[in-house]
């Protein structure tokens, strides 16, 4: 393991987060937020900047830089920018202990939204509230990728760490022209929050809370602004822009790519794309029909029904409404979503809806075997045949995740006071969907744990967030030698 050129670059990471702590600030001077906060972001700048020196002030000769290196990188990063991450946080006093302060900024970073805030969100001053939500942003769509335009000559390394990053099975559509195709991610990442912004002014909600709100979608994380979330504006309009953006940050950003180039049919002719919407149209016509006896207004229910699907899918977590209150058919299905999450390269967590899509295949096959054991029968995703090894894959990623969850379910169990709540604390956390400590109920934070499952939790976030192998790959002591 290359631990000096990790060293390196972890380095070169926390002084760009150093120098994105100073948009926040900005948003304080303008509010006119007071000077203990101010301070604490300075505090907090000027720490990120001089140990992101101290780490990086020097290029290691050896740049040697293979797929082990690129995955203990982003574990180590994550980790790294939730701790400085904090600071504001915790320094600012809003947060009084920095288990707390850790656990807002992991959070953020792995676009979780879960909060221990949450009863004191309209006492919070605008700059910490625009960096709570920035934390998704920058999250989103990956810190570390940056990276590649900061870095000299870095190049073909850059593949190493998109697979460690960027959830999902598979990146090959982008990792031919690496520099070329994240400038044009970006690009696209950015201008979609900026065009939900503009949608939800149009719908009378505030400059400030629109854009906290978009930035929210676009990491599909969802910090609350208020306690009753997206139930506060009581408008139909924003709940559809909301919901219609939260399906489209569901969605691969490969896409964009491809639309951006040129190629709209590869699109069009996408299978998880199918099976994303598909997903997506029966769940809500099995909930529509469950809800009928409960609504008068048929439009106002197709609306609560699409919101509340795509938010629990994308693991944004907006609710606008007691969902404890529908029956408990609807409570399974939205259940299952949150498992399943939504598609592969987009800024969501779960299962992933192409591995659910195979692994279906794959029972198919399977059957067809039993049936006539000397027929081959071959499995097909996107019109390319699936080998036994991608097969495998597919099903090995989702015991490991099913164990994963059941550890972290049975440590969680000793802080919390019913199934219920070591339930929603523990796929809140491997799912990175945040939502409540009363699955599908209204609004309650973390703050009632106590600190070691704050702690376990933040590790999961990261583990959930990354794809679990990662932190496996870095916890392995072949990891650990030296090259």
């Amino acid at each position: 393991m290359n631990w000096a050129f990790i060293r390196f670059l972890i380095g070169r990471l926390l002084m760009v987060l150093g120098i994105l702590m100073t948009i926040p600030v900005f948003v304080g001077f303008i509010y006119q937020n007071d000077a203990k906060l101010m301070y604490a972001f300075f505090v907090s700048i000027l720490l990120c900047l001089a140990v992101g020196y101290a780490l990086s002030y020097k290029m290691p000769k050896n740049a040697l830089f293979f797929s082990r290196e690129g995955y203990a990188l982003v574990v180590l990063s994550w980790i790294t920018y939730g701790v400085f991450g904090a600071l504001p946080f915790y320094l600012s006093g809003a947060v009084k202990s920095p288990i707390d302060a850790i656990f807002e900024s992991v959070s953020g970073f792995t676009t979780t939204g879960a909060s221990v805030l949450s009863e004191s969100l309209t006492a919070l001053p605008e700059a910490l509230m625009f960096w709570r939500s920035f934390t998704l942003l920058i999250g989103g769509m990956g810190m570390l990728i940056f990276l590649m335009h900061i870095i000299p000559n870095f190049g073909a390394k850059g593949i190493h760490v998109m697979r460690a990053e960027l959830p999902g099975p598979n990146q090959s559509k982008i990792e031919s022209r690496v520099s070329h195709s994240i400038l044009i991610l970006y690009g696209v990442y950015i201008f979609l929050t900026f065009v939900v912004t503009l949608l939800l002014r149009w719908g009378d909600v505030p400059w400030f809370e629109a854009m906290l709100l978009a930035m929210g979608v676009a990491g599909t994380g969802g910090f609350n602004i208020y306690p009753a979330s997206i139930g506060h504006y009581n408008s139909q309009y924003v709940e559809t822009v909301l919901a219609f953006a939260m399906m489209i940050f569901g969605m691969n950003f490969n896409f964009f790519y491809l639309i951006v180039i040129g190629k709209v049919r590869d699109v069009l002719r996408d299978e998880e794309l199918k099976w994303y919407l598909m997903i997506i149209g029966v769940s809500c016509a099995i909930i529509a029909f469950t809800l009928l006896p409960l609504y008068d207004n048929l439009v106002l229910m197709i609306s609560d029904v699409f919101f509340n699907v795509t938010s629990v899918m994308s693991t944004t977590a907006y609710t606008n409404l007691d969902l404890l209150k529908w029956p408990v058919t609807t409570h399974i299905i939205l259940l299952v979503l949150m498992f399943t999450g939504a598609m592969s390269g987009s800024t969501t967590s779960g299962l992933k809806v192409i591995r659910i899509g195979i692994f279906l295949k794959s029972i198919r096959q399977e059957l067809r075997k039993i049936v006539s054991p000397n027929r081959v029968v071959s499995i097909t995703f996107n019109g390319r045949a699936l080998g036994n090894r991608e097969q495998r894959g597919i099903a090995f990623y989702l015991m490991t995740y099913l164990l994963m969850f059941v550890v972290l379910l049975i440590i969680l169990s000793f802080d919390t006071s019913n199934f219920s709540s070591a339930f929603s604390a523990t796929i809140a956390t491997l799912s990175n969907i945040g939502g409540s400590l009363d699955l599908l109920g209204p609004s309650e934070d973390y703050v009632q744990l106590n600190g070691f499952s704050k702690i376990i939790m933040s590790f999961g976030m990261i583990m959930g967030r990354l794809e679990i192998y990662p932190m496996l790959i870095l916890l392995s002591p072949t990891s650990w030698r030296k090259i």
